[in-house]
C-alpha cells in the first residue's frame, strides 16, 4: 500500500489497514477502536512476540502527534489491555518531545517514513520495531519453600537430558 493510498483512507479504513499489516506479518489481530477504544484502536497476538496495541493517528500530512498520545497509550496498555508492545502509528508525523518520551517509555512510534517501510516496502513490524522473541517459560517449574520463611517461588528448573528434575534437587 502507497502512502497516497494511506492518505486517502477514512480513520477507520486506516485502523482496518493496520489490522491487516499485522496479520501479513503473522499476527492475530483485530480492529478494536471506537469512542472510548481507551487508546486501542488495533489489538494483535503472536506467539513469539506477545500481545500489541496499535493507537492509529490517520492525520492530514505534516501534522504531528504530540506526547499526550504517548501518556494515553503507556497508561492503557499494559493495565488495560494486557500488551508487552506498545505502539503509536501516524501517516504524519511526531513532535521531538512525543519520539524522546516514546523512546525513553517503551511506547514504540511509527511515523510517515516508517510507516512507508512497513506497508509499502513490506518490511515485517517485527524488524521494523526490532523486537525480540519473548523467553519462553520453561515446561518444568517447581515451587521452592524460603526455609523460615512464609513465603514461596518458583524456581524453573530443567534436567540434562531435558526431562524433569528429580525430587532430590534441580
Amino acid at each position: 500500500m502507497t502512502l497516497a493510498e494511506v492518505d486517502a483512507l477514512s480513520d477507520v479504513q486506516f485502523e482496518f489497514a493496520l489490522r491487516d499489516l499485522l496479520i501479513r506479518d503473522g499476527w492475530t489481530a483485530r480492529r478494536v477502536g471506537q469512542q472510548g477504544d481507551q487508546a486501542a484502536d488495533v489489538i494483535g497476538q503472536h506467539p513469539q512476540y506477545g500481545r500489541i496495541v496499535i493507537q492509529a493517528k490517520h492525520t492530514k500530512v505534516g501534522a504531528k502527534v504530540g506526547s499526550h498520545v504517548m501518556y494515553q497509550v503507556k497508561g492503557t496498555a499494559g493495565p488495560v489491555h494486557g500488551a508487552n508492545i506498545a505502539v503509536v502509528v501516524t501517516n504524519g508525523g511526531f513532535t521531538r518531545d512525543a519520539k524522546h518520551w516514546g523512546d525513553q517509555h517503551h511506547v514504540h512510534w511509527i511515523d510517515r517514513d516508517r510507516l512507508h517501510t512497513w506497508a509499502q516496502s513490506g518490511t515485517p513490524l517485527r524488524d521494523l520495531l526490532r523486537l525480540h522473541p519473548r523467553r519462553s517459560r520453561s515446561p518444568h517449574l517447581r515451587v521452592t519453600r524460603a526455609f523460615g520463611r512464609n513465603t514461596s517461588r518458583v524456581k524453573e528448573t530443567q534436567g540434562a537430558s531435558g526431562s524433569a528434575p528429580s525430587a532430590l534437587g534441580p
